[in-house]
């Protein structure tokens, strides 16, 4: 049996608690640094990019029966989110995928006359490709982009340029409905967002509000709301941008989350058979029946507004010159201007 001193008793406890502290410390230290490594890694990890998904018609082919199976691939990369906005679920959007004067202009007559006359949907955005802010084009072209930028702070106008490289660097041309399907991802802060065709005028401010404000929307589809799914107003007609080029010249689109990741977008129609409904936004032929809130222009084989049976065409094209002064509209631009 060893006896131990008074004095070594005292060594081996202070070493005992030295190392004690000294363990604890260090323990200390290291998940300080674990911490830090794991809020650094935080910062500059991207972040993670939701499935969008489009809906496709049943065998049935059923107004009211959508197959949710996935059509559209991942999106690889997002764009750049719209600002948030102050008042409202609801907006009002042009979009063009080829950057022609007449309809540029066009566009921000509709955005002016939105702002001027009071609207009840307070957002409005304009989508168009991203590759136009780089691109180099004819003085009228420039010039009305020149002018569009510049509506966009007087008018409250949305800019969203839409990165398309993965559709051109595939093959693809740019179209309407691809510019609106890679696109349709910034829709997800809205209840809704309602594409309305440019060449157009609008009439009646408080009339086209009341097509997202007098009746039940789809929105989110959801088994528990019959309008989500059977609605009498509204009627889907799923994107086909793989098909189809342009869009229709009124067209409904709601993107929302689901579970895991996913995104539900969809898009209708109005129901133009439905008693009013289908007389807000409509063609010239429409004006006669009394007066739509906005009017789209039918378009001939070259991509011109018809003049022919068309009450609104000198109205039109008078307020176009008011906010795009100095372009020559009845100039006739090539290809090659592009």
């Amino acid at each position: 049996m060893v006896l131990l001193t008074h004095s070594t008793v005292s060594v081996i406890v202070s070493t005992g608690i030295f190392v004690i502290f000294t363990s604890l410390l260090f323990l200390s230290g290291y998940a300080l640094q674990q911490q830090s490594v794991r809020n650094i890694q935080h910062a500059i990890r991207p972040p993670d990019q939701p499935k969008a998904h489009l809906y496709k018609r049943s065998s049935q082919d059923s107004q009211s029966d959508l197959d949710f199976d996935a059509q559209q691939e991942v999106i690889e990369e997002l764009q750049p989110e719209i600002p948030a906005r102050t008042t409202g679920n609801y907006a009002y959007l042009q979009l063009l995928s080829e950057p022609d004067p007449s309809n540029i202009c066009s566009a921000i007559v509709l955005f002016k006359q939105l702002f001027a006359n009071g609207t009840a949907i307070q957002d409005r955005l304009f989508m168009y490709p991203r590759e136009w802010d780089t691109m180099s084009f004819s003085k009228p072209i420039s010039t009305a982009l020149s002018l569009l930028h510049a509506a966009s702070l007087q008018y409250g106008i949305w800019l969203l340029p839409i990165d398309m490289k993965a559709a051109t660097s595939a093959g693809y041309a740019i179209t309407d409905t691809k510019l609106l399907r890679i696109g349709q991802i910034q829709f997800m802060q809205y209840d809704g967002v309602l594409f309305l065709q440019t060449p157009g005028l609008l009439l009646d401010s408080t009339k086209l509000d009341s097509v997202l404000t007098s009746r039940p929307l789809p929105l989110r589809h959801d088994k528990k709301r019959v309008e989500s799914y059977n609605n009498e107003a509204w009627i889907p007609v799923p994107l086909r941008a793989e098909r189809e080029a342009d869009l229709p010249p009124v067209y409904l689109i709601t993107v929302n989350n689901i579970e895991n990741g996913n995104i539900e977008a969809r898009g209708h129609i109005p129901n133009v058979a439905l008693d009013g409904f289908g007389r807000i936004v409509t063609g010239p032929w429409g004006v006669q029946s009394g007066e739509p809130g906005y009017v789209f222009f039918e378009r001939d084989i070259d991509g011109k507004v018809k003049w022919e049976h068309n009450p609104l065409f000198g109205s039109w094209r008078a307020q176009q010159y008011e906010v795009c002064d100095g372009l020559d509209f009845d100039d006739v631009y090539d290809d090659d201007d592009l």
